[in-house]
């Protein structure tokens, strides 16, 4: 296995990881911003929709030079809160914090897929 497998292998677990974690974490996030339609299915679908705009912006942007990387950034932060609001039909504000929580999710998959990500390398080494 070389590099280009096992990033490979922590992109697809990122997002698994984002799906799974994010979907959870929002559903939390929405009983406790008392989100009136707020269900697993729902934070499912949100999470899957979030995750998959993050991810497409996340690449498309890095391939600008210099300010790629923030305006991605700010998009993806702007779509996604939409994306939310749309999904569990609620107020700008309770799908903010709702995404605070996916962004709190977002960093632990892509740790767990980091950690994924260097053992494959590792082992593919022989290390």
């Amino acid at each position: 296995m070389n590099l280009f497998a096992s990033l490979g292998i922590g992109i697809v677990f990122a997002f698994i990881f984002m799906v799974i974690i994010g979907g959870f974490f929002m559903w939390i996030a929405a009983k406790i911003a008392r989100v009136e339609k707020a269900s697993f299915p729902r934070a499912m679908v949100a999470a899957i929709a979030t995750s998959f705009v993050g991810i497409l912006l996340w690449f498309l942007f890095s391939l600008v030079p210099v300010l790629g990387n923030l305006f991605g950034l700010i998009l993806g932060l702007v779509i996604s809160v939409l994306i939310i609001r749309v999904v569990f039909a609620t107020s700008f504000g309770k799908a903010f914090i709702v995404w605070i929580f996916n962004l709190i999710a977002a960093g632990l998959a892509f740790l767990l897929a980091s950690m994924i990500m260097a053992s494959s390398l590792l082992m593919s080494r022989g290390i």
